[in-house]
């Protein structure tokens, strides 16, 4: 195999802003594929041995720069492998640009799905929509208590994703009788809970469901775990309780809560299709995060995960054409240590579940779905 230029894979990233951490990690994950490839011999092409380049802009996690970034990569640095970043709200954004250049994007950290409804045929998702991020919950509860009934809702009043989540835990639950019991929509500058957190438990709601930003979820955690009467709440679902710096902020308060996960390393692909087996990632995320004084989240694996996705269709398609990878894209069905990838004509990611875990004894336990679970969820909250 002959030795080519190099390839150039770029990517918008939040190194400062309100996803910065988020930001971090991804970047730190598309480089820690980027290494392990080069280290390998580099990315085959039609029969050449390329090494991947990762080029960078931040976008300071708002929008008009992330635009601003994919823009300057495609048109300025012409890059080969379009990669998204992080968030809804700017993987929407950006695919407004790549999607005006006919540039395919792999979309690791943009779980709303927006983009896909908006008819784009330049995306590719990797991680599972917001939309079903806690369809599972209904279930979960019910398994716990079988006249569970009552659901209460508190979520942030801005962004998309917040609503896309809560449409979509509330319309499974309604199917399955649930009756909403309480909605309240906060806005950003919400900053006490207390009130809120001993309202709810007074309505001794079966299922709790709690959508914000980082810093909203670890405040309204601390005042739903707080409550003298939480016991009242059957189950406490906080879309941030997986991520690490909701543990560290919370200690032992975090215990409790469930929370979804794209990713756990304890959900092992021992012999995935492509790429590293779930051991191996974890080892090469592992020293990754300990290399930038990182803590490795579902944002890093995610971003991994999507380059080897991408090396897989460029592999297929014998090409970095963009049309030739949608093709390739669009034709696999496949697992990588991250889960199944298979995505439908939008390009939106159907293949793979998200999961439930609980914070139990200092760790999280995958509690749902029950083909995965390692252990029985604890209830009432």
């Amino acid at each position: 195999m002959t030795t080519g230029s190099e390839i150039k894979a770029g990517i918008s990233a939040s190194i400062t802003g309100q996803f910065a951490t988020q930001g971090h990690q991804a970047l730190a994950g598309l480089t820690a594929w980027a290494e392990l490839v080069n280290a390998q011999g580099g990315l085959d092409v039609g029969g050449q041995s390329r090494p991947i380049n990762v080029i960078h802009y931040d976008d300071g996690s708002l929008a008009d720069a992330a635009q601003q970034n994919t823009e300057r990569l495609i048109t300025q640095d012409g890059v080969d492998l379009l990669f998204g970043p992080y968030s809804a709200g700017l993987t929407t954004a950006a695919a407004e640009i790549s999607e005006a250049h006919g540039k395919l994007m792999w979309n690791h950290g943009g779980a709303g799905d927006a983009l896909y409804a908006r008819g784009y045929r330049h995306v590719v998702g990797i991680l599972t929509p917001a939309d079903e991020y806690l369809v599972g919950a209904p279930e979960l509860a019910r398994h716990a208590n079988p006249e569970a009934s009552k659901l209460a809702i508190v979520r942030i009043d801005t962004g998309a994703f917040a609503r896309i989540v809560v449409r979509g835990v509330e319309s499974v639950a309604h199917q399955m009788g649930f009756t909403t019991d309480f909605e309240l929509r906060y806005r950003p500058s919400q900053r006490q809970f207390r009130e809120i957190a001993r309202h709810v438990a007074e309505l001794e709601p079966d299922l709790v469901v709690g959508v914000g930003r980082i810093r909203h979820d670890v405040i309204k955690a601390h005042a739903l775990a707080s409550l003298p009467n939480r016991s009242n709440i059957g189950l406490a679902v906080v879309v941030a309780s997986p991520i690490a710096v909701f543990a560290d902020q919370l200690g032992p308060l975090a215990e409790g809560f469930i929370g979804p996960s794209q990713w756990e390393p304890s959900t092992v692909v021992s012999q995935p299709d492509v790429g590293p087996s779930s051991e191996v990632a974890s080892m090469v995320l592992g020293a990754t995060a300990q290399a930038s004084n990182l803590t490795v989240d579902y944002p890093m694996a995610q971003a991994f995960a999507a380059g080897f996705i991408a090396q897989r269709c460029v592999r297929d398609a014998g090409s970095l054409g963009d049309a030739e990878l949608r093709e390739a894209a669009g034709a696999l069905d496949v697992t990588t240590f991250y889960g199944r990838f298979r995505i439908d004509e939008t390009g939106r990611q159907v293949g793979r579940p998200v999961t439930l875990v609980q914070r139990q004894g200092g760790r999280k336990v995958v509690v749902w779905p029950p083909d995965q679970a390692e252990g029985e969820v604890r209830y009432p909250f």
